[in-house]
């Protein structure tokens, strides 16, 4: 037997005592070492209209325990970052660039979750979602591949160019993500949030300027810093009316918008006709590609990208209820949970 972390019922999270998992011929078993607790994960906790019981956990770094037959990748002791989604790469959705909206991709999971002792993962994900920890990189850094492909999924479906301007809207947990990618392609980078300790932490991670939603005109200031066209790109992390609306006063025209983070029953008013007339692209992105994994850990060994300092609370096992408790209330940015 080993622990897990359930939620079978809204704005609980519980520890319970489940069998531990066996590893069939392609799989592999992995021991927990630190699993992030996602903006998706906490969602799934506190909003009603999630169905429970509901699994979580995915932003999974661990250290291999059990090699299944025909496994030749991966060895027992090796550390491995591990993430919960593979598609079939002869699908329609595959062949057309559309991997994460393969229903095979939809359905693949690690069980029970990554907030678990001890996590099977299936042969599909073991070809595709797991990425050996160099010896340089800290568990705590490994542990952002999952997210940061995520942002490298939204990156990829929108053209930035190096010398573009994009806003940032909303820099938690995953906008702070963004700020280092965008200029890593060379983007100038604009934080607009409404705490004052997360735009800081923007700016040291090089956002060329940090303004306080609420406070200003943020178009006029996104303007005046693109030679008047406006941003090429809104990254909106927090998706309500009052973000869209200055999504819209803010980008060029021509431009994209990405609602990167969006909660289930998420309705806004849309102004089609100024979308059209002006050519700005309304571009959504769901999870991470399994070719953005690779090249998330490729970015997470370079200079730039020492991640784990942008975790706020790193938790043991036993507190890891505390953890949703401090994101579900705005007081912790990231938190990771440790088997310890």
């Amino acid at each position: 037997m080993m622990k897990q972390l359930v939620c079978r019922t809204t704005n609980l999270v519980e520890i319970v005592e489940v069998a531990t998992p066996e590893a069939s011929p392609g799989e592999l078993l992995v021991r927990m070492s630190l699993c992030g607790i996602c903006g998706t994960d906490t969602m799934k906790v506190y909003d009603q209209s999630v169905a429970k019981p509901v699994q979580l956990g995915h932003e999974i770094v661990g250290r291999v325990i059990t090699v299944g037959a025909g496994v030749e990748r991966f060895h027992a002791g090796q550390r491995v970052a591990v993430a919960h989604h593979a598609p079939d790469y002869g699908s329609h959705y595959s062949k057309r660039g559309s991997e994460t909206q393969d229903p095979v991709f939809k359905s693949s999971n690690v069980e029970p979750g990554g907030f678990a002792e001890v996590i099977r993962v299936p042969a599909d994900l073991v070809a595709h979602t797991v990425y050996a920890i160099s010896d340089t990189m800290p568990d705590e850094r490994a542990v952002f591949m999952e997210p940061l492909a995520c942002c490298l999924r939204a990156l990829d479906r929108v053209a930035v160019k190096s010398g573009d301007t994009v806003v940032v809207a909303g820099v938690g947990s995953i906008g702070l993500l963004f700020v280092p990618l965008l200029r890593h392609f060379g983007a100038r980078v604009i934080a607009a949030d409404v705490r004052g300790e997360r735009l800081k932490l923007a700016e040291q991670w090089g956002a060329a300027a940090a303004l306080t939603v609420g406070q200003g005109k943020i178009a006029d200031e996104v303007k005046a810093r693109s030679g008047g066209r406006g941003a090429d790109l809104v990254i909106l992390t927090v998706v309500n009316p009052a973000t869209l609306d200055l999504a819209m006063q803010s980008v060029r025209d021509g431009g994209w918008i990405i609602p990167f983070g969006v909660k289930p029953d998420t309705k806004l008013p849309v102004d089609l006709w100024q979308m059209y007339r002006r050519e700005v692209s309304l571009v959504t992105s769901y999870s991470a590609t399994p070719d953005g994994l690779r090249r998330a850990m490729e970015l997470l060994g370079q200079d730039g990208f020492a991640l784990e300092s942008t975790i706020s609370h790193s938790l043991p096992f036993s507190d890891a209820a505390h953890g949703f408790d401090l994101l579900h209330k705005a007081q912790a940015s990231k938190v990771v949970i440790s088997a310890g």
